[in-house]
C-alpha cells in the first residue's frame, strides 16, 4: 500500500489522491476489592470500536493499575453500550454530545473531563462521482446510520453552520446499517452518497479505487476553532467525581498514558490489537496506522483546557440553535478540564 501523509487540516486533500465511531457511550462501575486496593471499574465498550486497541494495549500495559485503577473492559451489543450509565449503575464512561445534552436536560447530572477518540467520520462517495463538493449534496440520494446518531448529527451540524443547508431535509435519505450502505452505493449504485462510522471511513479511505471522501466531519471545524470535534468525551457524574475525583483522575491519565504508547508503538499495537477493533484487513490497518502517526485519532489529556473546551461549547450552541439537541448544558456545572481535575484530586501532573 501507498503512504500517504494524512493530517487533520489536509485530510480532504491529502485523500483525493486516495480515489473510519460511534456512538453512545463507554461506561464503568467503581468497586473495591477485598483487599481495599485500587478501585475496579468496569467498563462496556461497543464491539469493534477503534478506542478497543488503546484501552487493551493500556490495560496490557499496567497503565491504569499505575494511575490507580483498575480498568475491566468488556466489549459489548450497541444496546447495552449505549445504556451504561443512565440504566446500568455505571459512573464513569465516554459519552456522544446528543445524549450528554439529552439527559443533562432531564433527570441525570453527567460532566465532561476529559478526550477520547477525536471525530474522523466522513461523507464517502463513488471514485467516480460527479458529486464533488458538499453542495452538489443537494438532491443527492445519501444514505445514514440513523439521523440520531452522534456522527450524522455532527455532519448535519457542522454542515449546516459552513454551508448553510441541512443535509437531512434537503437530500433523499436512506437508513441502513455501515455495512449495508456501503454495498448499496459501491456495489448496488443504489445511493449517491453515505455518511459513515469510523470503520467503514477507514475502509473507503484504504479502498481508493472504490471511494473517496467528499466532506469529513472535523476539518472546517478544526480550522474555525483549533480543534476537531471530540465525539465521545470521558464523562462521569457530578456526584462520583465529587466523592472520589482521584479515581476520576486516574481514568483519565491511565487513557493518556494508553495514547502515548499507541502514537510511539502504533504498528505493533494495531497489528496485535487491531482485529479487536474490526481491523481484519491489512490495508484498513495501515490507513489507521497512517492516521494514528500523524496525530489525526487522538486528542492529548493535557489539551483538555480552556480553549478546547470552549471550542467543543461552541460546537454544542451549533447543535442547538439547530435544535439538533435539546439544550446546552451549562459548562460551569458539565465540564472540568484536566488542570481543575487535578485540583479537585490534589495531584500534580504525572510523566508520560
Amino acid at each position: 500500500m501507498k503512504s500517504y501523509d494524512f493530517s487533520r487540516r489536509s485530510f480532504v486533500k491529502a485523500t483525493a489522491g486516495l480515489g473510519a465511531a460511534s456512538t453512545g457511550f463507554v461506561s464503568g462501575c467503581l468497586s473495591q476489592d477485598d483487599g481495599g486496593s485500587a478501585g475496579s471499574i468496569d467498563f462496556d465498550t461497543i464491539e469493534g470500536n477503534l478506542n478497543i486497541m488503546l484501552f487493551r494495549s493500556g490495560i496490557d500495559q499496567g497503565f491504569w493499575e499505575e494511575a490507580g485503577v483498575s480498568l475491566n473492559l468488556e466489549p459489548v451489543p450497541f444496546g447495552r453500550y449505549t445504556t451504561s450509565m443512565t440504566e446500568g449503575g455505571n459512573d464513569v464512561g465516554i459519552m456522544g454530545y446528543p445524549i450528554f445534552s439529552q439527559y443533562n436536560d432531564g433527570d441525570f447530572d453527567f460532566v465532561h473531563f476529559g478526550p477520547c477518540i477525536t471525530q474522523i467520520n466522513s461523507i464517502l462517495v463513488p471514485a467516480d462521482s460527479d458529486l464533488e463538493s458538499v453542495e452538489d449534496l443537494q438532491g443527492a440520494t445519501l444514505g445514514h446510520p440513523g439521523w440520531e446518531t452522534a456522527t450524522a448529527t455532527l455532519m448535519r451540524g457542522l454542515i449546516s453552520d459552513q454551508f448553510g443547508f441541512d443535509i437531512r431535509e434537503e437530500t433523499e435519505g436512506v437508513q441502513s446499517q455501515p455495512s449495508t450502505l456501503w454495498s448499496l452505493m459501491v456495489e448496488q449504485g443504489d445511493i449517491d452518497a453515505m455518511v459513515q462510522f469510523t470503520g467503514q471511513t477507514v475502509r473507503g479511505l484504504a479502498s481508493p479505487d472504490e471511494v473517496r471522501p467528499l466532506y469529513n466531519a472535523w476539518e472546517g471545524w478544526e480550522e474555525q476553532t483549533g480543534y476537531p470535534p471530540l465525539i465521545t468525551p470521558f464523562t462521569t457524574t457530578r456526584s462520583f467525581l465529587e466523592e472520589n475525583p482521584e479515581q476520576v483522575l486516574a481514568v483519565l491519565e491511565g487513557w493518556g498514558s494508553a495514547q502515548e504508547y499507541f502514537q510511539n508503538n502504533t504498528e505493533s499495537v494495531v497489528n496485535e490489537y487491531g482485529e479487536l477493533a474490526g481491523l481484519s484487513d491489512q490495508a484498513n490497518r495501515d490507513t489507521i496506522i497512517e492516521l494514528a502517526q500523524n496525530g489525526s485519532m487522538t486528542q492529548p489529556i493535557e489539551d483538555y483546557n480552556s480553549d478546547l473546551i470552549d471550542s467543543q461549547w461552541q460546537l454544542l450552541e451549533v447543535l442547538s440553535d439547530l435544535e439538533l439537541i435539546p439544550a446546552v448544558p451549562p459548562r460551569e456545572d458539565h465540564v472540568i478540564s484536566i488542570s481543575d481535575l487535578r485540583s479537585m484530586a490534589g495531584s500534580t501532573p504525572t510523566e508520560q
